[in-house]
């Protein structure tokens, strides 16, 4: 762990010296025009490094998990052999002629007039009895703590989660791409492909029939970015949504908003709004 905020440490070392040259760059000829593009490079590069740094410190930390699960495991296992008791010697003698396995329910046979207790032998897993060829006691069986899972876009770029997610969509894996675009939106705010995103995750509850869950996420997804290339296509299914939930005014409020905002979209998108205001009897506008 050290090496990596080692790493870091010299990485932020490194940045602010270049911050500290830019001045000096933006009075060399030639320095000024290329300036935006090499901040944005250093910054797309400082976004890689940090992603892999944090890919480091994850295998780190399942390693060391597993290290201290490993130590404690060794631990307690020599200290139940040193708390054991040393085994009493026993004078060499020739074997005892061997006795026939009794029945079950039935004491043990006797040799020499004496009857052969069960063999018995305690240590770090309890007391054993051996009986008819059989185990029985006490075993101490301790269930470690499990490693984390390792999510299931781990070490995926952001395009590369995003085309994970669609694929889950395409395979009509609903519930699984519902959680896929769900992380993809939570990790990535910010990201250009987050309307696309929010729209596909609300799709995913809209084909289930979940209106009461896709309403608000159509209208999340058209609020996000209201010029955005799925504004008009969220508003629509918003519509759809809320005559799935026998709301018709307020679906026919979102048709209307569609149709004044709207007006240059798709022949497609607007053929299917229109079908929705016949459907709904909305009033004309």
């Amino acid at each position: 762990m050290t090496s990596v905020f080692s790493f870091r440490t010299f990485l932020a070392a490194v940045v602010l010296a270049l911050l500290a040259a830019m001045p000096v760059m933006a009075q060399v000829p030639g320095t000024g025009t290329n300036y935006e593009t090499r901040l944005s490079g250093l910054e797309n590069e400082m976004r890689g490094l940090n992603g892999k740094l944090e890919q480091m410190e994850f295998s780190i930390r399942r390693i060391d998990q597993g290290l201290q699960r490993l130590q404690g495991d060794m631990d307690a296992r020599l200290t139940k052999l040193e708390s054991a008791p040393p085994p009493a010697a026993t004078p060499s003698a020739p074997p005892p002629p061997a006795a026939s396995a009794a029945p079950p329910g039935e004491a043990p046979q006797a040799i020499g007039g004496a009857a052969v207790p069960p063999a018995e032998a305690k240590g770090s897993l309890g007391a054993l009895k051996i009986q008819n060829g059989k185990v029985t006691g006490g075993f101490n069986n301790p269930k470690a703590t499990p490693l984390p899972a390792t999510p299931p876009d781990y070490g995926l770029t952001v395009q590369e989660q995003y085309d994970r997610a669609f694929g889950l969509l395409r395979q009509a894996n609903y519930d699984d791409a519902e959680k896929a675009f769900k992380t993809f939106i939570d990790k990535n705010p910010k990201d250009k492909l987050v309307d696309n995103a929010k729209y596909w995750y609300a799709e995913t509850l809209y084909v289930r029939g979940k209106f009461d869950a896709s309403a608000p996420a159509f209208a999340d997804a058209w609020q996000q970015n209201p010029q955005g290339s799925k504004a008009a296509d969220s508003l629509l299914k918003l519509a759809m949504s809320l005559g799935g939930l026998d709301k018709t005014k307020d679906a026919c409020v979102a048709l209307g908003e569609l149709k004044s905002k709207y007006p240059n979209a798709s022949p497609t998108l607007r053929a299917r709004a229109n079908e929705e205001r016949t459907k709904l009897k909305c009033a004309a506008q």
